[in-house]
């Protein structure tokens, strides 16, 4: 019995809504039909991924410098405990630009390997 009555109200809202569109002249719009531009490939998709690699490696880049900077400033003028936690956190981020160095070969060994 519940059953039909939710098929019911769905049936009611659908006629309603559907009512509505016709007196107000609303066309329906689907989102596919907004979508502009070509074929995407694997080359073009490739280009992509690498434009955002290469965004985010120097980006990356500059913030580990920036935070080496700081750490190093730290471990400086740090106690025995303080310059212990900020060589570990040093090597840290010099092993993080280490693969922000490596990305784009990462990268293109995925596209190679896939392409």
């Amino acid at each position: 019995m519940k059953l039909k009555i939710k098929n019911k109200k769905e049936q009611i809202s659908f006629l309603f809504f559907s009512l509505l569109s016709c007196l107000l002249n609303i066309n329906t719009v689907y989102a596919i039909e907004k979508i502009e531009g070509g074929n995407v490939t694997i080359e073009s998709l490739g280009t992509i991924i690498k434009n955002l690699a290469t965004k985010v490696q120097i980006f990356g880049i500059v913030i580990a410098f920036i935070a080496l900077v700081v750490f190093v400033i730290q471990f400086i003028i740090g106690d025995d405990e303080t310059k212990q936690r900020r060589k570990k956190t040093i090597l840290y981020t010099l092993g993080g630009v280490a693969l922000l160095i490596l990305v784009p070969s990462i990268i293109n060994f995925v596209i190679d390997t896939l392409g």
